[in-house]
């Protein structure tokens, strides 16, 4: 997930109009209040991660959730669990267990302190509600927000069911895929199409997790795999997934999962259905937060240029995992939102960010390479690479993560790293101006 924070700025460091465009209005979910102290837009994993994490801190200020959603959420968010969702009773299913496909074979993997956990957003947003009851933090639903503005030393919020007046907003909407990227920065877009799937007749293992089946795989063309979710024994989540650079790839998902159930498990057409679906495409970038969106999306363009950045980015770019991660920001999100004061962007460390971006240039230039690397990676013990995946690694742990994969793709991947860093520099500002901000100190990751 990735959020824009405008977090108490008077007029004086708001760019330009300040003011951003959202979704068309549903129905009203309740009444608004006219003043409050926080507004949060957005009710999904960021905006009840940060919501839950305000109440909890006990402050006596006002909070608003606006969410623009009335009726059912087919979303779901999976990680590794860490210990930081602030909600951990919303947890739909886990496992401990979990398996890579390819023609190569099957990797698997296991750690029972860390289990893989998948979060759907109906039951979240329950929890939620029974969290916030009898709090300051009021939740609303069916209330998009069409506009922000400055308004003397506040924000006016506007709804199609009326304005309020807060003093701080959090924009937690979530990010949008862009069409372009700056010289130098790779972009490649995680298009999926997640179907709940029933059977008649158990087929399913709920005891593992496939992340990734390249059955679909196209020697020649973008990343395909296959993810499945077992609940049951004869219910899963089946999504099919492309890492591609095509911002209009015209790939048949559906298409996918109907191959895919109909060749894994021997399914004839009537004997399963789907239930739910879900789709979206996240953003696996190397380019910052603030460039990226400010650039792309005038709702999530940066509020204030005369301090810290406001975009708050949570997205892993190797991978799109964003829910632990958001989980863990949330706690500092909220803790300046009762503060009063700026909110730092989540900053990776230098070497996470460097192995992102050599990965994310070896899964653009050499697609047909990734299944292998993948499955050398889970056949790695478990607990390596879950702190890998989870941002606590250490560097021995890197180390071994590196010279398990495949030596020469990824050698050109390091070398196209810094080619590309050299062109960025060459491509900058004269004057000394970067055209990338860069992160403030007191940022952590």
């Amino acid at each position: 997930m990735s959020t824009v924070v405008a977090a108490d700025l008077g007029p004086a460091v708001l760019p330009g109009a300040g003011a951003f465009d959202a979704p068309a209005p549903g129905p009203v979910g309740g009444v608004l209040p006219s003043v409050v102290d926080i507004a949060v837009v957005g009710g999904g994993c960021s905006g009840l991660g940060t919501a839950v994490r305000l109440a909890d801190g006990r402050s006596d200020r006002s909070v608003l959730v606006l969410e623009g959603r009335a009726g059912d959420d087919a979303r779901s968010w999976c990680s590794w669990d860490d210990g930081s969702d602030p909600v951990p009773e919303a947890r739909s299913a886990s496992w401990s267990r979990w398996e890579v496909r390819t023609d190569r074979g099957t990797s698997t993997g296991t750690d029972p302190a860390h289990p893989y956990v998948l979060v759907r957003a109906a039951d979240r947003r329950a929890a939620v509600e029974r969290r916030l009851a009898g709090t300051s933090v009021v939740l609303v639903r069916g209330t998009p927000v069409s506009r922000v503005a400055v308004d003397g030393d506040a924000f006016a919020v506007a709804t199609p069911h009326g304005g309020v007046r807060a003093g701080s907003v959090l924009d937690a909407r979530g990010p949008r895929c862009p069409a372009t990227t700056p010289t130098g920065r790779v972009l490649l877009h995680q298009r999926f199409v997640g179907q709940w799937i029933a059977t008649d007749r158990p087929v399913f293992d709920p005891t593992t997790v496939t992340l990734m089946d390249f059955a679909e795989q196209d020697q020649a063309g973008a990343v395909r795999f296959v993810y499945v979710l077992p609940v049951s024994a004869t219910r899963a989540l089946v999504e099919s997934t492309t890492f591609t650079a095509d911002d209009a790839d015209a790939f048949d998902h559906r298409a996918a999962v109907d191959r895919y159930v109909r060749r894994r498990w021997g399914l004839s057409p009537d004997e399963w259905r789907v239930e739910d679906e879900e789709d979206g495409c996240i953003p696996m970038t190397d380019v910052p937060p603030v460039a990226l969106t400010g650039a792309e999306d005038r709702r999530w363009h940066p509020v204030g240029d005369a301090r810290d950045a406001t975009v708050v980015g949570t997205t892993r770019p190797s991978s799109g995992y964003g829910f632990a991660r958001s989980n863990r920001h949330s706690a500092d999100v909220a803790a300046h939102l009762l503060a009063g004061t700026a909110v730092p962007a989540l900053v990776d460390r230098r070497r996470t960010r460097f192995l992102d971006a050599v990965f994310l240039r070896f899964l653009r230039d050499r697609p047909e390479e990734a299944p292998e690397a993948f499955r050398r990676l889970f056949a790695l013990p478990g607990p390596l690479v879950v702190r890998f995946l989870s941002e606590r690694s250490s560097l021995a742990d890197d180390l071994r993560i590196v010279l398990a994969l495949q030596k020469r793709p990824f050698l050109r991947a390091l070398l196209r790293t810094g080619t590309d860093a050299v062109r960025r520099a060459r491509d900058r500002p004269v004057g000394g101006r970067r055209a990338e901000p860069r992160p403030s100190r007191r940022n952590r990751s």
